[in-house]
């Protein structure tokens, strides 16, 4: 198995990575909340954890338990379902709103290049009630909770007079001291809801703690602690998730958890839009469905190191997706023009390239050694191996989605009448084929070797 690296934000510092099992690696993602189409700047969360899933699994050798939770109950949730179904109950309302936009979830994460598949479980909140309610119920028997107003509180206070350090990985305990959220009947400005007392017109669970009821619904942090330690033991390996839930969201779940809980934490930047932070909040996002090639997306993310703010631009992304067209051309060639032999030099930058994947995810680094292995004069078996590989590692899917087409009907004969519009330059009629191409989900490009095409999400 290769060395691999990795930045742990627990510990401020890059780290060998050490597996608690050898060979079974355990990571937890944190995953959407399902109220509405995630933008492309949630999607670089997303796009970093398979990314890592991949380098664990095709350069590390490891094999892999990937879990992604998905939230389907919360504030968000509820206002939006009594929105979007105001006659129905509030139950179904939010169960009718989770299936529409975890289904549109799935479905953007295949089209940038995310395998369902790889990901052990997708579990979900509401299916987790009881594990949520038996690890509150251990919180307030250990005297770390407390209850107010039919809500239930965690407190800072307790936990740490009982030993634990709060803000150990987001380095910030006297603000977070400090912080106020929604609710107004804590003991400590700090403390955080574990469980929310019952609203009229919303969703809620009975709850029966010391021979009291509290029907209402989980808090936002306790969700996670509970799947994650369920399907993955009450230490796992890596927790990965964007920057912005560092605090106080991924720093709530060590403290429901006793101080433990994943033992590498790894953290993608913001993907910015004009230098401001991409949100739905302040309105400056991009949805997928406004990305013309959603593999471009994930190249443009791979250009940059995950732990670097990266800004969005069409420029950036057009420049993404003519460098995936060169690297789609280049597959085309070795698979249509076989040609045997190695090459000294290509051997030495297959081991430069995992190198740079193994060193805490240098995709920058790896994409440079990928363009210097393709600006060689080497076509034999080593070099598509090595594209094979590098296709398989990065997730751009070059060469499936190059094989997909010819199943496709009708798209042989496209292309023919395509080829013959271009030779006799009635570029118009040569548009509207290229139309029909993309209404099969087929994408083509025109380049000196001729049509390339590879199959759309």
């Amino acid at each position: 198995m290769k060395q691999i690296t990795i930045y742990n934000s627990l510990t401020h510092k890059k780290e060998q990575f050490v597996p608690l099992d050898e060979e079974m690696v355990t990571m937890y993602s944190c995953g959407p909340t399902v109220y509405d189409r995630v933008h492309v700047g949630n999607l670089r969360a997303f796009i970093m954890a398979d990314t890592l899933q991949r380098i664990l699994r095709h350069v590390g050798g490891y094999d892999l338990r990937w879990v992604m939770n998905i939230t389907d109950i919360d504030d968000k949730m509820i206002a939006r379902s009594q929105e979007k179904y105001p006659g129905e109950e509030p139950a179904e309302s939010l169960k009718k709103l989770a299936q529409q936009y975890e289904s549109k979830f799935l479905q953007d994460l295949e089209k940038v290049g995310v395998e369902v598949d790889d990901v052990m479980a997708f579990p979900h909140a509401t299916d987790y009630i009881k594990k949520i309610q038996a690890l509150i119920a251990d919180l307030y028997e250990q005297e770390i909770a407390y209850i107010a107003d039919g809500s239930i509180y965690f407190s800072l206070e307790a936990y740490e007079k009982k030993g634990g350090k709060y803000g150990q990985l987001a380095h910030i305990a006297e603000i977070a001291k400090t912080r106020i959220d929604d609710q107004d009947q804590k003991q400590g400005a700090g403390d955080f809801a574990l469980w929310k007392a019952h609203k009229p017109g919303e969703p809620s669970w009975d709850f029966e703690l010391n021979g009291a009821k509290y029907p209402g619904r989980p808090g936002w942090h306790i969700k996670c602690s509970a799947m994650s330690t369920d399907l993955l033991g009450k230490e796992f390996d890596i927790h990965t998730g964007g920057v912005d839930l560092k605090f106080p969201h991924h720093e709530n779940e060590i403290a429901q958890c006793g101080g433990t809980l994943a033992r590498y934490w790894v953290h993608n930047e913001h993907l910015t839009i004009d230098k401001s932070k991409m949100a739905k909040s302040a309105g400056n996002f991009v949805k997928l469905d406004d990305v013309a090639d959603p593999l471009a997306l994930r190249l443009m993310m791979l250009s940059a190191h995950y732990r670097s703010q990266m800004d969005f631009s069409e420029d950036g992304l057009s420049a993404a997706h003519a460098r995936l067209v060169k690297l789609r051309e280049w597959a085309s060639k070795l698979v249509n023009n076989p040609q045997s032999g190695t090459d000294a030099q290509v051997t030495k930058l297959v081991q430069d390239f995992d190198a740079a994947l193994a060193d805490d995810m240098n995709t920058p680094q790896a994409m440079a050694v990928l363009a210097a292995i393709e600006n060689t004069a080497a076509r034999g078996e080593d070099v598509y191996a090595f594209l094979l590989h590098a296709d398989e590692v990065l997730g751009l899917h070059i060469f499936e989605l190059m094989e997909r087409v010819r199943t496709i009907e009708g798209v042989d004969e496209i292309l023919s009448k395509r080829e013959d519009a271009r030779k006799d330059k009635d570029y118009t009629h040569s548009d509207e084929l290229r139309s029909q191409l993309n209404d099969l989900g087929v994408g083509v490009e025109d380049t000196p070797e001729g049509q390339i095409v590879w199959q759309l999400f």
